[in-house]
């Protein structure tokens, strides 16, 4: 029998892992996540140079910058268009209330802020280039980090036919000196610093830094020094101003609806507790973590919001949920930090997760007055759900049967600790002194009975 040779019509119509360095290279429309910063504003050029018609998406996600300027400036440097998309609403309504409800963290004390952004950032490019008829997705994110894959796999997720440029993972351009360089050599001569002690990203949940010393463990960290940097980057006032009054957190189904008894959206409640406390000595974590890639990387989180809110649900949920319920909600905000972090937000296990979340979170609504000093800690719980009882809890008079914990002693020493042959301990017990116990020996013989027998 003849072998027909194969035609590119019984192809597929795109495959899972192409790149731009495979496709058509007639279509050379592009659309870029683009930041403004120094990486992004060079692939504006370096694609310009290549012949590429960018469309820049300047992705609002809760930085502090002036956003329509960076517009502008991706015009100036060579862009064909240049929007700005607003991702706050989306975020707010959908990723930032379950990272909230569900005490959601990576490796305990990581509490996901620059993860929670990324694939808004990735929809909204995807969105464009649909607008387009088709274009290249193209990010700046490098190829040791988390954030190519957190692009990656939403442009996979949500449009798989379209090719991706990932220019760090193919360009000669080693650091920040040679970009520099590289800009001036084509005409642009913004004034980026050449040497840059510390890289920023800022959304609605965080701000984080990295790079200069945090990038040596074993070298002594002046942390001041590192917060300072950021206040003259980013805000206005001294390092360490912030208020110790307590705050009153209302939840409903573990999203915080208001502060101190006035109800907020979502967005003002968050950015309402991160101005406030965001110099605070507790807002933020210093992290080693462990990247999707294998790398370690230290990075310094200011995350006061997040770190208030996950004080109180706990709390909260520490009140409403019994003890097995109380363990699957921590397993549950464990799994989701996973995915977040991993950019595995458009996937099948994340709405899994989430709706398995819904039905524990149905019982975490009431008020939680957060005290912030000198750590936050929950002083006050007032829940309708809550199976806190102060009737057992308490070391007073109370209904509860002291006697009746016995059987529940022995039942629970049979089934967990019950051996067919005895061990010798030390002491007066080996010796055969049977005080110490106010149980007569009659109750103990029906149990050593089964246990002599094996069961």
């Amino acid at each position: 029998m003849t072998r027909r040779r194969a035609t590119r019509a019984d192809k597929p119509p795109w495959h899972p892992f192409k790149t731009e360095r495979n496709m058509n290279r007639k279509n050379k429309k592009c659309v870029l996540a683009y930041s403004g910063g120094l990486d992004t504003s060079t692939i504006v050029v370096w694609l310009r140079e290549r012949g590429y018609e960018i469309h820049a998406v300047l992705v609002d996600v809760g930085q502090d910058e002036d956003l329509e300027a960076l517009r502008a400036k991706a015009i100036r440097l060579g862009a064909a268009s240049a929007v700005v998309c607003d991702a706050k609403p989306e975020m707010l309504r959908s990723v930032a209330p379950m990272a909230i409800a569900l005490n959601a963290t990576y490796e305990s004390n990581y509490r996901l802020g620059t993860a929670l952004a990324r694939p808004f950032i990735a929809a909204q490019q995807v969105r464009v280039a649909k607008q387009l008829g088709g274009a290249t997705l193209v990010h700046g994110a490098t190829g040791k980090g988390n954030d190519q894959i957190r692009f990656e796999f939403a442009y996979r997720s949500l449009a798989p036919e379209f090719p991706v440029l990932a220019p760090w993972k193919v360009w000669d351009l080693a650091g920040r000196e040679e970009m520099i360089g590289y800009l001036r050599d084509h005409g642009v001569h913004d004034d980026f610093e050449v040497t840059k002690t510390y890289s920023f990203d800022e959304n609605l949940w965080h701000l984080s830094v990295e790079g200069g010393a945090l990038e040596d463990p074993s070298a002594a960290l002046d942390v001041e020094k590192v917060l300072s940097a950021v206040a003259n980057r980013f805000c206005v006032g001294p390092v360490g101003c912030s208020g110790v009054s307590p705050v009153e957190v209302t939840f409903c189904e573990g999203v915080p609806v208001a502060l101190d008894g006035v109800p907020l959206p979502l967005g003002d409640l968050l950015k309402m507790l991160n101005q406030d406390f965001r110099f605070a000595p507790w807002a933020w974590d210093l992290v080693i973590e462990n990247r999707f890639t294998g790398i370690k990387s230290r990075g310094l989180y200011i995350n006061p919001a997040a770190k208030l809110l996950h004080t109180a649900v706990d709390a909260l949920a520490r009140t409403c949920l019994n003890k097995r319920t109380y363990d699957e909600y921590v397993q549950l905000g464990r799994t989701y930090g996973e995915i977040i972090y991993r950019g595995e937000y458009f996937s099948d296990q994340r709405e899994v997760i989430e709706a398995a979340g819904r039905a524990v979170l149905k019982r975490l609504s009431g008020a939680v007055t957060v005290s912030p000093f000198p750590v936050p800690y929950a002083s006050r719980v007032c829940a309708d759900a809550a199976i806190f009882r102060k009737s057992l809890a308490t070391f007073e008079a109370s209904d509860y049967a002291h006697a009746d914990a016995a059987g529940f002693i022995h039942l629970s020493w049979l089934s967990s600790c019950g051996r067919h042959v005895e061990e010798p301990i030390d002491g007066a017990l080996e010796a055969g002194d049977s005080t110490g116990s106010d149980v007569c020996a009659d109750q103990h013989e029906p149990e050593r009975r089964l246990v002599s027998a094996g069961v």
